[in-house]
């Protein structure tokens, strides 16, 4: 009898817990199991969260539908320091052409320099692969690669009369505060190492890229 009890008061206890435990109700945006709440999480939201963008991968912000993978252009002038011939600083102004070829990121784009705005004496032309960040307030990118520069020396003390040209390494890095996602001022940072003449400078850019794709259809506020 008291066997039949007691294995009767078991079947019970766990039936009790079993159903206590499938006791899921679902309130709005809250899930109750067992007497707590727990928020509730959508399925299809969490695997986006995990999904890669791909290269079609859009998002909205205050209406506006820009993608992820984009291209940009940069522009603007600054200063260069001459590392062979240890000249004063002199100019450098540039335009640069930043692309993307699937989800990889590469560089075409110029800088032309000389001891001052309006007398050039040098003329670079670089292409370089790599890397990029951006979220809404700002943009980084940096880049490595091969040049072709093309110019004239300097003869004695003033004259630049000896043409040259040659194949050198370069580097450039660049930051943007953005004014829109799509728009912003920024610096770039850029060295280059020639046979004829190596330089280093900084030069201030305005920023301009291609995200924006027009206005927001669903009228779906994204972050």
């Amino acid at each position: 009898m008291r066997l039949s009890i007691l294995f009767f008061t078991a079947i019970g206890f766990i039936a009790f817990q079993s159903s206590a435990q499938t006791d899921t109700t679902k309130r709005s945006d809250e899930v109750i199991i067992n007497g707590k709440k727990y928020k509730a999480v959508d399925e299809k939201d969490e695997r986006a969260k995990k999904e890669k963008h791909t290269l079609d991968s859009t998002f909205v912000i205050n209406n506006k539908k820009l993608k992820y993978f984009n291209d940009w252009i940069t522009g603007g002038a600054g200063w260069q320091q001459n590392l062979t011939y240890k000249r004063n600083l002199g100019f450098a102004g540039g335009v640069d052409f930043n692309f993307h070829i699937k989800q990889r990121y590469f560089q075409l784009g110029t800088i032309i320099s000389g001891e001052k705005y309006g007398f050039y004496n040098s003329y670079q032309f670089h292409l370089g692969y790599g890397k990029r960040f951006e979220d809404k307030d700002f943009h980084f990118a940096g880049f490595g690669g091969l040049t072709y520069t093309t110019g004239f020396a300097k003869v004695g003390d003033s004259v630049y009369t000896r043409p040259f040209n040659g194949i050198g390494l370069y580097l450039q890095g660049e930051v943007v505060k953005k004014i829109t996602y799509d728009v912003g001022i920024g610096a770039s940072l850029f060295a280059d190492w020639n046979p004829e003449q190596s330089m280093i400078g900084l030069r201030f850019i305005l920023y301009f890229s291609g995200a924006y794709m027009g206005k927001n259809n669903d009228q779906y506020m994204g972050k």
